[in-house]
């Protein structure tokens, strides 16, 4: 655990500095100005005392036990001053000095040095090339950090790769008025890594919420698997920079193809629980109001506004997030009639009008957290001068004291009611400027239950012949594997598909349907119809023999296989790809020869539950051409959703299977099923 790494006995800065433009420098006043509660050694050669402490030559000279040092010393000196901290007992060290991995070459074999010497010791290393950590427990108060925010106490912790991210996302919920519990930004992370400090962070009774920033992700299996531990009790929310770099390798898969960096992790962030966001911003507004508000039980907002245009922009954003506008009791609405001047609209938004006064604002906040429709209270306020805001806001922070359903306040005004915010956000309430803002926050905190929900489906179980399907797989050459085979292994799980077979020598299969397709068959020809690989319509023995003919001349030594030519439906593509480290990633969209054109689709990891299928395929842009429109009759999601599950299943038994397209795969009306029509398989 990293008790000792955020709880230190004594903390010790090697490069100590009465220089006040050094790191060490700012270390040791860090330690100093938020009061840690342990003793505080300055090491320096030289110096006699830092910042008022006395300072040692050495760290073997500190005459007392030291938990953790820190280290702002040349590179090249690092690996030596990791020794003498083993011998001296110390149990962590925190190394701000860059210029190791991250700069290659003699970098890195200075990184191994100082590594190898502390596993000779057992010392465990953070960092190198990083900030430090910092835990705002009053019992600790501990800065061992560089940086420049003051320490705030707060509900959220901060873990990120990059330092400059951290102390944003620091800085910004300072300055909303909140703070952070523990903050650790370890960049190269050689040995102390990112999943040690989320799980510590997970454990923390102290912690609400977890804000992440991910650069890259050395276990992404641990971390999926811690994050869906923590999720069901903390928020978790990542922003992930680099997004718009493809970093998938060329593959010659649609599915491989598709799935790019960015994607892919999109697909692990939803599947380990986390609340991925585009800006810090959306990320640290919402970290601040999870950090200090209960959960809302699901998206049912009603707002309240003592202006109405803030408030129908509120409703805006509200549902264009996703929420759903509360319906109020009759008893609610008789409340509010009761107690709010004739003027004011009791319906959903509450509009309690400009002149409403604090009995006003505490009326309709109580009578809303008691409606059992309304699952959160999204209020939208200016400051009139002709009202006593003060008194308001006092009643908005009783209120929010015994609620049992969070509040999020807008409040437009200027510094003139400075104070009228302060006592709003003192009481723990998250305030923002904008209505859309603060309709952002709302839907962000409904989707983290989602987030908890989701969490508690089973993984759904679809019957299978596995061993059928490892004894073809067994069989097959590695690469892409022949069509029949391919076929095989899907009949071994029961996915409909065309009725396929090898075809040598001209002569037809025996069984054969017409009318028919003749196809190529070869690892080689990726884009089979662009290639002039299919045939269609072949209406007996002697057109397909002809039809054979003109292809074997095409593609000289390739296969063939006949199908019975299946009627036109819709085009799906499902998909599967392994994906090093993290594991089967399932793939669902409109299909046929333009899908890469369209990249409409969705992905998921393996297993999937039976509502995870069902969101997999509603959520693609295409959906209306799948539930039917312009007399066009609704497809049969419910065979889409169970070919899905059953290619989930056939990706967890069947780890030999790199890649896989189903494309196209005829999706016909509601009731008559689906059918693959192309299959590819490639075999590790």
């Amino acid at each position: 655990m990293l008790d000792t790494l955020f709880r230190p006995r004594a903390v010790a800065v090697l490069g100590a500095s009465n220089n006040t433009f050094s790191i060490g420098n700012r270390v040791v006043k860090n330690l100093i100005t938020h009061n840690f509660k342990g003793p505080i050694y300055p090491i320096h050669p030289k110096e006699a005392e830092i910042l008022g402490l006395k300072a040692y030559p050495s760290i073997l000279d500190v005459p007392g036990p030291v938990d953790v040092v820190t280290i702002a010393v040349k590179s090249t000196l690092v690996p030596q001053m990791v020794e003498d901290c083993g011998k001296k007992g110390v149990k962590f060290v925190i190394i701000h000095t860059a210029g190791f991995r991250e700069m290659g070459g003699e970098g890195a074999r200075l990184e191994d040095a100082l590594l190898e010497a502390a596993k000779r010791y057992g010392v465990r290393v953070y960092g190198p090339n990083c900030q430090g950590v910092m835990n705002s427990d009053p019992e600790v108060s501990v800065y061992a950090n560089f940086t420049f925010t003051p320490m705030r106490p707060g509900n959220a912790s901060i873990l990120a790769q990059s330092g400059g991210v951290a102390e944003l996302l620091n800085l910004n919920l300072r300055r909303m008025g909140s703070g952070f519990r523990m903050y650790a930004s370890q960049g190269n992370a050689s040995d102390v890594s990112t999943n040690e400090l989320l799980e510590y962070f997970g454990s923390d009774p102290g912690t609400r919420t977890i804000m992440m920033h991910i650069e890259s992700m050395k276990d992404t299996r641990e971390f999926i698997e811690s994050c869906r531990r923590i999720a069901k009790g903390k928020s978790l929310l990542a922003i992930r920079t680099g997004r718009s770099k493809a970093a998938a390798k060329a593959v010659s898969s649609h599915t491989g193809s598709l799935m790019q960096q960015d994607s892919l992790t999109d697909t692990i962030f939803e599947h380990a629980g986390v609340l991925r966001f585009q800006t810090t911003e959306e990320m640290i507004s919402a970290g601040y109001a999870l950090a200090n508000q209960p959960v809302p039980a699901g998206p049912n907002v009603a707002i309240v506004a003592n202006a109405g245009g803030p408030g129908i922009m509120a409703i805006d954003e509200c549902v264009g997030c996703g929420l759903t506008l509360a319906t109020l009791t009759e008893e609610t609405k008789a409340t509010l009639r009761a107690g709010l001047i004739p003027e004011a609209y009791v319906e959903n938004p509450v509009d309690v009008a400009a002149t409403a006064n604090a009995e006003h604002f505490r009326l309709t906040l109580t009578a809303l957290d008691a409606d059992p429709g309304v699952d959160s209270i999204l209020v939208t306020m200016v400051t009139p001068p002709f009202v006593d805001c003060e008194a308001v806001a006092d009643a908005i922070a009783e209120c929010a004291g015994r609620a049992t359903k969070p509040i999020v306040c807008v409040v437009m005004t200027n510094e003139n009611w400075a104070s009228t915010v302060e006592k709003i956000k003192g009481a723990g309430i998250p305030v923002y400027e904008f209505p859309e803002s603060g309709a952002r926050v709302v839907a962000a905190m409904a989707r983290y239950r989602e987030v908890q929900k989701r969490l508690e489906e089973p993984p759904a179980t679809v019957p299978g012949d596995r061993a059928a399907a490892e004894a073809i797989l067994g069989a097959a050459p590695g690469g892409y594997i022949p069509q029949a085979d391919a076929y095989g292994v899907l009949g071994a799980y029961g996915i409909p598909a065309a009725r396929t077979a090898p075809m040598t020598g001209g002569r037809a299969p025996e069984g054969t349907l017409y009318p028919a397709v003749l196809k190529v068959d070869s690892p080689d020809v990726v884009h089979k119809s662009d290639a002039g690989g299919v045939e269609l319509g072949i209406a007996d023995d002697g057109g397909l023999q002809k039809a054979w003919e003109r292809m074997s001349g095409a593609f000289p030594g390739a296969g063939f296989v006949v199908q019975e030519q299946c009627p036109r439906g819709t085009e799906i593509i499902v998909g599967l790809k392994r994906e090093e480290g993290v594991g089967p990633v399932l793939m669902f969209g409109l299909g046929g020869v333009h899908v890469e054109a369209l990249g409409d689709v969705s992905f998921r990891l393996a297993p999937l539950s039976e509502a995870g299928a069902a969101r997999m395929v509603r959520e693609i842009r295409s959906l209306p051409l799948l539930t039917g429109s312009r007399g066009v009759p609704a497809a049969d999601l419910g065979a889409v959703q169970r070919l899905l599950l059953a290619v989930s299943q056939l990706a967890v038994d069947l780890p030999e299977i790199e890649e896989m397209d189903l494309n196209p795969v005829m999706v016909y009306p509601e009731g008559e099923g689906v059918k693959v029509v192309d299959v590819r398989i490639r075999k590790k």
